[in-house]
């Protein structure tokens, strides 16, 4: 079985916050598929309740992008030892035939790829 095909993501690497993160933020993640078949993909953060994507699931059409929102909720922010977070984004190719997003896709499909994307504060 062959590997799905890499998404493009942009900001390609990181995600940036303003510290001290005093009031709710919300930046934006593009999320590209230059492939020929259809995907599934989820955001995930190992932080709950300091962020929330939105759309955080769903089908990505080939030659297609979805623009996401990353939302940030107030936390105590310490500049001398800001947070370590990373937001997971996986995805995987669809079954053949559908349309619309299975969470399946992932437990009984194919190989589940992962980009990795560091979050960022400003000082």
């Amino acid at each position: 079985m062959a590997l799905p095909i890499d998404i493009v993501t942009v900001p390609a690497e990181e995600v940036w916050f303003n510290a001290p993160c005093l009031s709710e933020q919300v930046t934006a993640l593009k999320l590209s598929n230059p492939g020929n078949k259809l995907l599934g993909y989820r955001v995930v953060s190992k932080v709950e309740n300091r962020y929330v994507v939105l759309p955080s699931q769903g089908a990505l059409q080939p030659k297609k992008d979805i623009t996401l929102n990353i939302i940030c909720h107030p936390f105590p922010f310490k500049s001398e030892s800001p947070p370590v977070d990373t937001l997971i984004i996986e995805w995987v190719d669809a079954f053949e035939g559908e349309t619309d997003f299975n969470e399946d896709w992932f437990v009984m499909g194919g190989i589940v790829r992962k980009k990795i994307l560091s979050v960022k504060f400003n000082p």
